[in-house]
Formats: structure tokens, sequence, C-alpha cells
């Protein structure tokens, strides 16, 4: 799992004067990850070849199975934070939110929506949250971890299947993001290392809670 910037899908911009229409929207279940990311973006181990990278996945795994534990003794989850932000950001541009459960066979965008009969709403919300937790650039104090979390999104009629909006999302991005919406970190979740991050349990889970908050108000932006 990776949280760096990357190039982003195609783009397509909503055109709100045109679908004037659009006025309940249904949320699909999203599709999220196993569980966080603790990424070190550049590490020593990096110039080592094989070994330095079998060191460095042993020691992500480590960091990510520490801050998922931590995420759980805070009572953090994705899934109920997203879409409780998904819908109150939604709400705020004026929509009406209806969450429509779908079953999702991989990690990626429906190949088939549900049929326009059953519908909840004129449009549904897809979105594919690709990664989340806290990256960092490298080991140096100065660039510490941050939270981060990427979105996919692309919004689709319902009686046609029409894609009206298409966009990536990513807040605290490292590296080129083409493409993509990007949202700089709050500098107040800054740790200068996992030992500290892992210290400070309830900022750690707060930074990310701003993160995902952040994110989806981007999201529902779109469709302003």
């Amino acid at each position: 799992m990776t949280l760096a910037g990357c190039a982003g899908q195609p783009e397509v911009p909503y055109d709100h004067s045109a679908n004037t229409n659009v006025k309940t929207i249904a949320v699909l279940t999203p599709s999220y990850p196993s569980g966080p990311g603790v990424v070190l973006a550049s590490s020593v181990g990096q110039s080592f070849g094989l070994i330095g990278a079998l060191v460095d996945a042993g020691m992500q795994s480590n960091r990510e199975s520490k801050f998922s534990d931590l995420l759980v003794q805070q009572k953090f989850s994705l899934p109920d934070t997203y879409m409780q932000d998904i819908g109150e950001s939604l709400k705020a541009q004026g929509y009406t939110v209806v969450e429509q459960p779908v079953t999702r066979a991989k990690a990626d965008f429906l190949e088939q929506y549900p049929a326009a009969a059953d519908a909840k709403g004129e449009v549904y919300l897809d979105t594919v949250v690709t990664g989340y937790g806290y990256i960092a650039a490298g080991v140096q104090k100065s660039v510490p971890y941050r939270p981060s979390i990427s979105i996919r999104c692309k919004l689709v009629r319902a009686s046609d299947g029409a894609v009206l909006m298409q966009d990536s999302i990513i807040y605290n991005p490292i590296g080129p993001a083409k493409n993509m919406v990007t949202i700089a970190p709050d500098p107040e979740y800054a740790f200068r290392d996992f030992d500290s991050l892992v210290a400070d349990p309830s900022r750690a889970t707060q930074g990310l809670q701003v993160a995902v908050q952040k994110a989806t108000q981007n999201v529902a932006a779109l469709l302003h």
C-alpha cells in the first residue's frame, strides 16, 4: 500500500448547471484498504538492494501492525468515520444523502451499477479509498510523519450509467500528484518519528480524522 502522490485517473469535471435535477445522492458502499499504512517513502534500506528492501518491508509491516492496534484502542473506524463525513459534506452542499449497500469484487470502481429501478437517488457516488494512515518523506526530522488519505471518486447517473464526475483526491501528497486534487496537511499533526506518533495516540488519531474530514469535504466540493 502506497500513500505517495501519483498520477490520477482522467478527470471529468461536474457540470452543475446541466444537472440541476440531481437532488439525492446514493452513496454506494465504498472500497477500503484492509488496514492503515505507515509509509517511510525514503529510507536507508533502499540503498541496499533486495536485502534492504526486505528489511524495510518487515519494519513497515511492524509499524502498521502497531498503528492498527492504536486505532482499535482509540475506537477509530475508517468506514464509520468516512461515511459520516461524506454524508455531512454532501448535505452541506445541499444534497439529500442515502446510503446504498453494494458488494465489491475488488478494490476498484464498480463494473456494474445497481439497476435504475433500484436506485435510491438520481445519481450514485462511487468512491475508492486507495490508502490511509501516516507517511513520511524520509528519515530526517525535517520530514515528519503526517496523516494522509487518498480517494478516487466517480458520480454516475442512475438512469443510464453516464459518468457525470470523476476525480482523485489526496491529503498530504508526497511527490508528483498529476490529475489529482491535493490538500496540504494540517501542521498541527506532525510527528518527528514513529515512536513519537504512537506515543501520542489521541493526537495521532485526531490527525487522521482531520485528514478524512478534509478529503471528504473536497469530494463534496467537486459537486458544487
